[in-house]
């Protein structure tokens, strides 16, 4: 296995050697002006000034200087008694990778970070419930909202705001903290104003060659600047829809899988790769298609000599979990689509069954659910079979059930994929 992985990274090296020869952006400037017409939202909140000459890693909040910069979430401080380096990832947001591994936008929005910090008069730190600082899932890094004042100015600027309101970041729980509403409303504007991450244009500093390798994440949350682009990434595949399959990726600073769906085609090899529980090296073309919605295709398939374009099995056997969500985090989480998720305490309310009889998936029901504090979630069901019988609406009907499958969506509105009877659990 070792030997394996090492050939593979060499291919993998060789490939972007040939690629880096044709890299010309200079990734060490960005030059980005808000448009003064927009909100700012920065502003809106307002900091608790009371208390801030003490450490922040006691008492949740205090004075702080700038120790490294890492990326466009992270940053290492001082704290106020210059006793102790503090690793922060700032709440509510998620800004594309820039360090390690780098992502589409991940570059400007590190630059972002440091050309407002750098040259502060002030830096303060605040955790999100008063008094009490927090690490993230790693353990290592305190989570908090960070405050700062211009160059001669004294209004207090909150970045992670400044950092959503200018499209530099994904919301991560953004609705749900301190300031939830002006961050949701920030991350709202960046949207409908088509700011940077979601303009839908390339990254200036980002190089686009002919083979671009990234994350999952980065694929999936830069749909429009990967269209038609050819790209490489690994993940493992989680279910087999027909000649296509679903693979993700775990993502471990945004602490979610983010799936993707790849088509195999009618290559007749694709089956011997395409299996649940492989992990893949996927290379591919990412299409944003209206019709057929995001996927990668044009794969292909090699048992002898495998070339850098060809799939390649890294491992055999991965376990595949489902993430077990709840229903706010299916209706608000876009980045959800094409996971491996489960669902529990689902009551089926209503079913309505395909009966077209010119479509394959005549059959196939779509299942509302409502959970208990009555949030309406979607299920739609392949063709089922028991016993080589056909599974009706009696099955499910009036019934509660935990469902294991794909998020999906049609029409904007997310729904779970059911592919098979066995995911699903009758709970009465």
């Amino acid at each position: 296995m070792r030997m394996k992985r090492f050939i593979i990274f060499l291919l993998l090296i060789i490939a972007s050697l040939g690629l880096a020869s044709c890299k010309t952006t200079d990734p060490t400037s960005w030059d980005y002006v808000r448009d003064q017409s927009l909100t700012d939202f920065a502003i809106q909140a307002t900091l608790n000034e009371n208390n801030l000459n003490s450490d922040f890693d006691v008492t949740g909040r205090g004075y702080v200087t700038v120790e490294t910069f890492i990326d466009g979430d992270t940053v290492h401080f001082r704290n106020y008694s210059k006793t102790r380096i503090l690793k922060v990832r700032f709440i509510a947001i998620d800004t594309p990778e820039s360090t390690g591994k780098v992502e589409p936008w991940g570059k400007p929005a590190s630059l972002y970070t440091k050309s407002k910090l750098e040259d502060a008069q002030a830096i303060v730190l605040e955790s999100n419930e008063e008094g009490n600082p927090v690490f993230d899932s790693t353990g290592e890094r305190y989570l908090a909202w960070v405050w700062y004042q211009a160059k001669d100015s004294d209004v207090w600027r909150n970045l992670n705001v400044e950092i959503l309101q200018d499209g530099l970041a994904m919301g991560k729980n953004s609705s749900s903290n301190r300031y939830g509403t002006i961050a949701q409303a920030a991350l709202t504007d960046a949207r409908a104003n088509d700011l940077n991450l979601y303009s839908g244009e390339n990254d200036p500093l980002f190089f686009y060659g002919e083979t671009v390798e990234l994350t999952i994440k980065a694929l999936v949350t830069n749909k429009d600047a990967y269209n038609g682009i050819k790209v490489r990434f690994e993940g493992v595949v989680t279910k087999v829809d027909g000649n296509a399959v679903y693979i993700e990726q775990y993502d471990e600073d945004a602490n979610q899988a983010f799936g993707v769906y790849v088509y195999g085609g009618y290559a007749s090899l694709a089956p011997r790769f395409l299996v649940v529980g492989y992990q893949l090296i996927i290379t591919g073309t990412a299409d944003n298609n209206e019709n057929f919605g995001f996927q990668v295709s044009g794969l292909s398939f090699s048992l002898i000599d495998p070339t850098v374009n060809d799939v390649v099995i890294v491992a055999k056997n991965v376990e595949t979990t489902p993430t077990l969500i709840l229903a706010d985090e299916l209706l608000t989480n876009e980045y959800l689509d094409a996971t491996y998720v489960k669902m529990e305490n689902l009551q089926v309310v209503s079913i309505y069954t395909t009966t077209n009889d010119d479509s394959s998936s005549q059959g196939a029901m779509t299942l509302t659910c409502q959970t208990a504090d009555q949030q309406t979630i979607i299920v739609r069901t392949v063709v089922l079979m028991s016993n080589n019988e056909l599974v009706t609406e009696e099955y499910f009907q009036n019934k509660t059930i935990t469902v294991i499958g794909i998020v999906n969506y049609f029409e904007g509105v997310p729904q779970i994929q059911l592919f098979n009877l066995n995911d699903v659990t009758i709970i009465q």
